[in-house]
């Protein structure tokens, strides 16, 4: 699948499938076409925020990225996985943050990752707040609700009012003439167990095929152009 990327083959699932359930939680379900709106309007609302891909990875070389990026502090919960793909679609790299860390991990590695963007359980503040002023690129803070009862972080937005005020249209993630890409990043931070922990980045259209398995279907015509047709041709 040459254009392999995590937003276009969401897009390309839900057009095919919408009304099939995507994510199921605690009893909720969204299909994907509900997953899809509530994606793009997360994409949409960091493009409002002036997120962009300041270098395309042309220009870098293997170990440097040009995106955003992204930190996923969150217990589990549909969140998480919009937080992902929702990133994917504004063409920002997220990356996972362990929720056990206490303050001095957690300033290490969003510092680390050059985190500019963060999402977050309510029940986490106290701990962001006790390091904020040491995150300088740290600008956007997304709080997802919870029963912890700590109220919004100076400075943070709440995660579902961000949704809300965004558009559901597809994003337009275009930056010095690029789209959602196969070079766009997929950050994944180790453990630390054996030192300080380091973020792996992976191209998108390696992740893929290379450590998820995801190859075409089996078959004479494998020479999709695009994600919509291999999507179309699994779906026969």
């Amino acid at each position: 699948m040459p254009d392999y990327n995590k937003a276009a083959i969401h897009e390309a699932i839900a057009a095919t499938i919408p009304d099939a359930p995507c994510i199921i939680w605690r009893g909720r379900t969204w299909t994907w076409a509900e997953t899809t709106e509530r994606t793009r309007r997360l994409a949409n609302y960091l493009l409002t925020r002036g997120v962009t891909v300041p270098v395309e990875r042309d220009y870098l070389d293997s170990h440097e990225t040009g995106q955003d990026h992204l930190g996923i502090y969150l217990f589990n919960g549909n969140e998480y996985l919009e937080s992902m793909l929702g990133a994917y679609k504004a063409r920002v790299a997220p990356f996972n943050v362990n929720y056990r860390y206490v303050a001095e991990e957690l300033l290490y590695v969003l510092n680390d990752a050059n985190c500019r963007i963060l999402v977050f359980h309510s029940r986490f503040a106290p701990t962001i707040a006790a390091i904020r002023d040491q995150l300088p690129n740290l600008d956007i803070l997304l709080q997802v609700a919870d029963d912890s009862g700590n109220e919004l972080l100076p400075g943070a937005v709440d995660y579902e009012a961000a949704l809300a005020s965004a558009s559901p249209e597809r994003p337009e993630a275009q930056v010095m003439g690029g789209d959602w890409s196969a070079d766009d990043l997929y950050i994944l931070y180790t453990g630390g167990t054996t030192g300080m922990p380091k973020g792996v980045l992976w191209r998108q259209g390696d992740i893929g095929p290379g450590a998820m398995g995801l190859h075409p279907p089996a078959g004479p015509h494998t020479d999709w152009e695009s994600a919509s047709e291999a999507v179309a041709a699994a779906a026969v």
